[in-house]
């Protein structure tokens, strides 16, 4: 674990990093009394985990002293060793400051927290700590004194208690010069993460990601050149900041990945001179001198310097000869380290001639660079391309700081803007045809002084277009209770003027609905024994076979809550009295058996289903027999509000006649469907695999539109003219 005493968050995960002036001067209030406003952060569920699987916890400084602000009640507390009252893992005998294995009892699940809002006063060095299936194990050791802070997650610590925990975090101070809030990528990224903050006069912010989790990890995977691959951790699924592996330390294949670059920098500033622009803070020039580069401002002839050559982790951390000495020798080292990393510096401009390190369109174009922090900058991973990917990505305000001066509240996204749409899952219109302004809103609370202060006027709302999946719900008072309008995507438009008779807040939430989840049995992460084969099966493709006895298959699951779920098999064997289980944790876990019927043959089709006990979360599951002997083409997980339907529609495939005159192709297919003997079809319907329509046309024609549905498998209900179905699983790509 890491003793955290500093007040500052703004630069990374837990490591201590110099501040620009800019910071420095926004913080110059701390130690004193705050008298800032009490800014309201809504953290909004945009994740595969439920709001039972989220924990939050809040830390920071106030008045001097080191706090925790308790998160269903937003209550400032002092920290004290009195608070360590939870008990950790003890790992390799580990028990932790305390001598104990107890951790302080700061966290509260995210369904535990008032209309999930945390009031955050005028506070130093904040963290609001976010960590999924697990609280993170913090060790408070008081307010003030020595020692004083807290301990925190040191996963380089191989008997960390939080190893295995995935966790992320919001850095924030609120402070005299407004609101600065971040999301980081420094040191790992390890989730998702959208951070919005609204203020006074029409002030809005987004920081965030852009994608799911998996499709990150996946980018990453497929781009990351053999330089950067090691960073990712497959274990864990996370990504750590380069110097965080072994490859980049000492000793390790890129330990001097940076060196020649660095070398080549000091060698021609030797003899040469380097000019640059640093923005508002001036123009510099810079000459090496007994391996000292010294600068000076061109406006007042000030002088700032960096006392040594850097060492790559120098480099790459923002630390050592790159954080320290004066306020402006940390200007200069910071303007230089992050040039550095973005490989800015051109070393075939001629001596005297003035550099700009502003112009992105340069960044991480001329190796060696970053390629960590081009990774997230990337348009499609990072909303405007803004990220904290480095300590001194702000150069040039490339960072995911947020600034409002005069703040009124912020969001927290967790699981990031995946989904959403740019403009929000809800907007509000002028009138009822959905026009005039607009405002989007995403998931969250909204009084009506937070509507006026996004720009809506409370005498011109009269309607609220609602995404499909959300819901809003209209209160009568600022405390989001008393008579409730509910509003989903199938009726949004309050043609009764409630705002201006009743409502007073709203509410934009998840407008929950059944899980339904299909796996392909060829989609195993993991195997022993078993083969593919061609199916025969509705809708082609492969499945599994030559299943012996021992033989098994892994599955990768995100389960939403935990719960009682049907899982369905669709299975064919010759043989009678055959037995599947399911299984995790390596099959330390059994979740039970189902016994395979005699089918008629290896391509006789059907259904066999169980219920099972999940756990909630992203987590592999297992496949596996003691007598073998059957196929295996897919397996279907629902929760039991929707199994029953979900059974009868797949069973529908069994039981439905051949009819070569009428057929949809191709199949696997991206977007457009083609229907031979579309004349003899009354109706074209599609169900998910968890019998829900989500799309019917009647009469179609020969070729039917697909583009809207997510990628999945889909069972076709054919109503024919003759009063007879057929039905057809398709496969969407």
């Amino acid at each position: 674990m890491k003793t955290i005493t500093q007040p500052f968050p703004l630069r990374a995960y837990w490591g201590n990093r110099a501040l620009l002036c800019l910071f420095l001067c926004s913080l110059l209030t701390i130690g004193r009394s705050f008298g800032q406003t009490t800014v309201p952060f809504t953290l909004s569920n945009n994740s595969s985990y439920t709001d039972a699987n989220v924990y939050v916890a809040v830390v920071g400084i106030i008045n001097g002293n080191h706090v925790w602000i308790e998160p269903k009640t937003s209550t400032v507390r002092l920290m004290s060793a009195s608070d360590n009252t939870v008990a950790g893992p003890v790992i390799g005998g580990n028990q932790g400051p305390g001598g104990n294995g107890l951790y302080a009892n700061c966290f509260a699940k995210l369904n535990e927290i008032p209309n999930k809002t945390i009031n955050i006063p005028g506070i130093a060095g904040c963290r609001i700590l976010i960590s999924f299936n697990s609280q993170l194990y913090l060790y408070f050791f008081g307010a003030s004194g020595a020692p004083s802070g807290y301990a925190a997650p040191n996963l380089a610590n191989p008997t960390d208690p939080n190893q295995g925990i995935r966790y992320e975090m919001i850095e924030l101070t609120n402070a005299a010069t407004g609101l600065w809030a971040n999301t980081t990528r420094v040191d790992s990224y390890q989730y998702p993460m959208g951070l919005e903050v609204w203020g006074n006069n029409s002030f809005y912010k987004k920081v965030g990601e852009l994608k799911t989790h998996a499709q990150i990890l996946s980018q990453w995977q497929s781009t990351a050149p053999a330089e950067f691959a090691g960073c990712y951790d497959a274990t864990n699924g996370i990504i750590k900041f380069p110097s965080k592996t072994a490859a980049f330390q000492s000793g390790g294949a890129q330990a001097g990945y940076f060196n020649s670059y660095v070398d080549a920098i000091w060698s021609k500033y030797t003899n040469d001179y380097l000019v640059f622009n640093a923005g508002n803070a001036g123009t510099f020039t810079g000459h090496v001198s007994g391996g000292v580069f010294s600068f000076t401002r061109a406006s007042d002839g000030q002088a700032g310097r960096i006392s040594a050559k850097p060492s790559q982790l120098e480099v790459m951390e923002g630390s050592g000869v790159m954080a320290s000495g004066t306020d402006l020798d940390k200007v200069v080292q910071a303007q230089i380290c992050a040039a550095i990393n973005r490989h800015a510096i051109d070393l075939n401009i001629a001596s005297g001639v003035s550099q700009d390190f502003a112009t992105d369109s340069k960044y991480y174009v001329t190796s060696p660079y970053n390629w960590y922090c081009k990774f997230w900058h990337q348009p499609d991973i990072s909303y405007n391309s803004l990220t904290y990917a480095f300590c001194y990505d702000d150069v040039f305000e490339k960072s995911s700081t947020i600034n409002a001066s005069s703040p009124i509240r912020a969001t927290i996204t967790v699981g990031g803007f995946a989904g959403l749409a740019s403009t929000g899952v809800a907007t509000v219109y002028k009138d009822c045809n959905y026009s005039g302004y607009a405002v989007g809103l995403n998931p969250g609370t909204y009084t009506l002084s937070q509507l006026i202060a996004l720009g809506v006027s409370n005498d011109d709302i009269s309607s609220i277009k609602v995404n499909s999946g959300y819901k809003v719900t209209l209160y009568r008072d600022d405390n989001f209770s008393g008579p409730t309008i509910v509003k989903t995507a199938d009726d949004a438009c309050f043609v009764d003027d409630a705002f201006n008779d009743s409502a007073s807040s709203l509410k934009v939430e998840t407008n929950t609905t059944a899980f339904s989840s299909v796996i392909q049995a060829e989609d195993y992460t993991y195997m022993a024994g078993i083969q593919t084969e061609s199916t025969t099966d509705a809708g082609g493709g492969l499945d599994v076979g030559y299943i012996d006895a021992g033989d098994w298959m892994s599955y990768n699951v995100t389960i939403p809550t935990a719960g009682t779920y049907r899982v369905i098999y669709r299975v064919a064997s010759p043989n009678s009295n055959t037995t599947l289980r399911l299984e995790k944790d390596a099959g330390a876990t059994q979740l039970g058996s189902v016994t395979i019927p005699n089918t008629g043959g290896w391509q006789n089709w059907t259904n066999v289903a169980h219920n099972v006990t999940l756990p909630a979360g992203s987590y592999s599951i297992g496949i596996a027999t003691s007598t073998g002997g059957f196929n295996l083409n897919y397996l279907t997980i629902t929760d039991n509000l929707s199994a029953r339907l979900a059974t009868q529609n797949i069973e529908q495939q069994v039981t439905a006649a051949t009819d070569n005159t009428l057929t949809l192709s191709p199949n696997p297919v991206r977007n457009q469907l083609y229907l031979r003997g579309y004349d003899k079809v009354q109706t074209l319907t599609v169900y998910d695999l968890g019998g829900h329509e989500v799309l019917k046309v009647p009469n179609p024609g020969s070729t039917i539109s697909i583009q809207s549905l997510q990628t999945g498998v889909y069972i076709i209900k054919l109503n024919r003219r003759d009063n007879s179905i057929k039905t057809i699983k398709i496969v969407k790509q």
